[in-house]
């Protein structure tokens, strides 16, 4: 073999084995050894202690007591005869006059409280008035539970 030859074979050997050595000590210093450090602890709010606040003497603010007003509540003119509730799964509907084919003029919804304010005298309807809405009108006595 002739010297030239081997020469550019030695460079080339040198030249790659350069390169290789070269990826390998980057790769060592920018992958491997940032993992091989313990990471910096974290701090928290609760981990720092407060430095105390110093108190200052604050004058103690006198609110004078308030009298609590006293509400006399107006006694209302109870005409009805008694309570009841309403016992229809579908509500009731309030008729204008004690029959089938007078017209609506409210209603009352399933469990509300209604006070019932005259009869007929047959005892077949009943007048009542919705305590909530304050509605009046002509039901079926059936659809009402008395308590």
């Amino acid at each position: 073999m002739r010297f030239p030859e081997t020469a550019k074979s030695g460079t080339s050997l040198a030249f790659s084995l350069g390169l290789i050595a070269s990826v390998i000590v980057v790769g060592w210093y920018y992958v491997i050894l940032p993992y091989q450090r313990h990471p910096q602890r974290p701090t928290f709010t609760n981990d720092l202690k407060a430095a105390p606040v110093p108190t200052s003497p604050i004058a103690e603010i006198k609110v004078p007591v308030m009298p609590q007003p006293t509400y006399k509540a107006k006694p209302k003119p109870n005409d009805a005869k008694y309570l009841g509730k309403v016992n229809a799964s579908i509500g009731l509907v309030f008729r204008a006059d004690p029959s089938q084919s007078a017209k609506n003029v409210g209603g009352a919804d399933y469990n509300t409280k209604v006070a019932v304010m005259r009869e007929t005298p047959d005892r077949e309807w009943v007048y009542v008035r919705n305590e909530s809405t304050k509605e009046e009108g002509w039901v079926r006595i059936g659809n009402i539970t008395k308590e």
